[in-house]
């Protein structure tokens, strides 16, 4: 083990090393020894690269929502685009060449047929509006069944006497 300053790469270069075995589960003096580096110095490290990762959760949520809907945007103008391609007429050209006494001659041909266009395209599209209104949540409530989510949560709901031998939950 060294107690050479690491270069800023060489920091970066480790740091991705020392989250890589700390996420399988590596020990922190395991990490030190595979880096040749002391184990309180991936204990800083950890610590830094800690800070990075809560700092990169706590994004913020409209921000999110609004990179992801010009996602779903960028994709839908995509599909739309392919569907309108795959309408057009396709088009083959054919060349035949014959060769006469005189010279060569060269006969082309264009032929056009028409399309109905792909629907795995507007599949595409399906998805988008689809995904939209889910990041936007104007997407009707799915229905929660509350008979049984109490039980989940607080268990059987069992009356019990009160202590002086009244009943207090019959409502009296």
């Amino acid at each position: 083990m060294t107690g050479k300053r690491r270069s800023t790469s060489q920091l970066i270069r480790d740091r991705r090393r020392i989250a890589d075995c700390y996420l399988s589960g590596w020990t922190q003096a395991a990490i030190a020894e595979e880096l040749g580096v002391s184990q309180p110095t991936i204990s800083l490290d950890l610590k830094a690269l800690q800070k990075n990762w809560l700092e990169s959760s706590l994004i913020d949520y409209n921000e999110a929502k609004a990179q992801e809907l010009a996602k779903v945007d960028r994709l839908e103008r995509e599909y739309w685009a392919a569907w309108e391609a795959s309408k057009e007429d396709k088009e083959t050209q054919t060349t035949e060449k014959a060769a006469g006494e005189k010279a060569t001659r060269s006969k082309a041909q264009v032929r056009r047929e028409g399309q109905v266009g792909n629907p795995s395209f507007l599949s595409g599209v399906q998805w988008c509006i689809e995904r939209r209104c889910k990041i936007l949540g104007i997407d009707a409530p799915t229905g929660i069944d509350l008979t049984s989510l109490g039980e989940r949560i607080l268990g059987p709901i069992i009356f019990m006497p009160a202590v002086d031998g009244s009943d207090d939950n019959d409502g009296s």
